[in-house]
């Protein structure tokens, strides 16, 4: 007779089930560790991944330029302008000589702007003038090259560098450039400190810069002729100073300037204002620059030169982009009679028309009169034609 089958007792499966439990714990923390080591792997692989986009997303922020320091911005343009020009008289010192016309590129510009942020900025801009045309200089050359720093704290700014300084406004609006530009304009390596607060859109402005640009240009304009034992001084001692103003906004800004260079035997001292007035369609425009001092010339004389320039502008339409130009400009050597070749006065009527967003149009007659020597041979008037299709990009 078979034994009975033995019942296990309560402790027994009380046992059992403990030890169940335990595996089935034990290989739950062992898949839970395993899923961990998991996604850890998977972490570190796409860790290189994360840095990199980070890195990336920093590189956009800015782009080097020739320095670990990132920029804001870049920017790159510049223009194109051609130029047909026809002169009444090709000569001006023989009335006979015949007309001339010339046709060429006035001026081929191309700009670069470098944004460091909100307080640092820089412009280079190479540029050749009159190419193509007669007796023009094709050479590309550094129009400007400088840099602005404004201070986040208090409303002051700096401009080092080659530029134009600030002395002089020329308001020309066509093609021809002003009287009081071809006399006194100051194209030199230059060291600006600047105060703007926010009153009135005032800006007063001091300038350093070594050269004797004002009297230089006098010479080549005929005005004015060297001693012949002239002595030269190109140390840093020229300065500027300008304040200009804005009374009413948008409307109505003045500006006044004085320069001091060195001389020969005394320095030649300059100062003049500017204006601009808005109303309605209109714009009116006036300069006044004249000599304080001036050293002797070649005659033994100081002569105290003065231009005037007042032009109007007109703008008949604001869905039409035509504005309608006339301008008057004066020239006073300072000197006894009449000397072959200088200007008197200008008379100027002209228009520019934007037929394209980046493309413009421009057309200037003028009407000279020069100063004739009795007996002489010289013109005493030209009339002058200009046409000129200017690209911006």
């Amino acid at each position: 007779m078979a034994g009975a089958e033995e019942t296990p007792s309560v402790e027994t499966k009380l046992k059992d089930n403990q030890q169940v439990q335990q595996v089935e714990e034990r290989e739950e923390k062992e898949a839970i560790e395993e899923k961990s080591s998991l996604e850890t792997n998977n972490e570190e692989q796409e860790q290189p991944e994360e840095d990199e986009e980070l890195e990336e997303e920093e590189r956009a922020a800015g782009t080097p330029i020739l320095s670990r320091w990132p920029v804001e911005k870049v920017t790159l343009g510049g223009f194109i302008d051609l130029d047909y020009d026809y002169y009444e008289v090709s000569d001006v010192s023989d009335k006979d000589s015949g007309s001339s016309s010339d046709l060429g590129l006035g001026s081929v510009d191309l700009e670069l702007r470098v944004f460091f942020n909100e307080w640092l900025k820089a412009k280079i801009t190479l540029a050749a003038d009159d190419v193509g045309k007669q007796d023009g200089d094709e050479n590309i050359k550094i129009d400007e090259a400088f840099f602005t720093m404004t201070c986040p704290y208090i409303p002051t700014y700096f401009v080092g560098g080659y530029r134009v300084l600030p002395f002089g406004v020329f308001e020309d609006r066509l093609i021809t450039g002003l009287i009081t530009e071809d006399l006194y304009e100051i194209e030199e390596v230059g060291a600006t400190l600047g105060f703007s607060p926010d009153f009135y859109g005032l800006d007063i402005s001091f300038t350093v810069y070594g050269g004797q640009d004002i009297i230089e240009n006098l010479e080549d304009y005929g005005a004015h002729e060297y001693s012949a034992d002239r002595q030269e001084d190109d140390d840093v001692s020229s300065f500027i100073a300008n304040v200009t103003l804005e009374p009413v906004e948008d409307m109505f800004s003045m500006s006044v300037f004085f320069d001091s260079e060195p001389g020969d035997g005394r320095r030649n001292l300059s100062i003049g204002s500017a204006f601009t007035l808005d109303v309605w369609k209109f714009s009116l425009d006036g300069e006044y620059i004249t000599g304080l001092q001036r050293e002797d010339g070649d005659n033994g004389e100081e002569n105290k030169e003065s231009a005037l320039v007042a032009g109007l502008a007109f703008r008949p339409s604001e869905t039409v982009p035509l504005e309608l130009v006339v301008r008057y400009e004066d020239f006073d050597n300072d000197q006894q009679g009449n000397q072959d070749e200088i200007l008197d006065d200008r008379y100027v009527a002209g228009f520019s028309y934007k037929f394209l967003e980046w493309a413009t149009f421009f057309f200037e007659y003028n009407y000279l009169n020069y100063e004739k020597e009795r007996g002489s041979d010289a013109a005493d008037h030209v009339n002058t034609f200009h046409f000129r299709i200017g690209l911006a990009f």
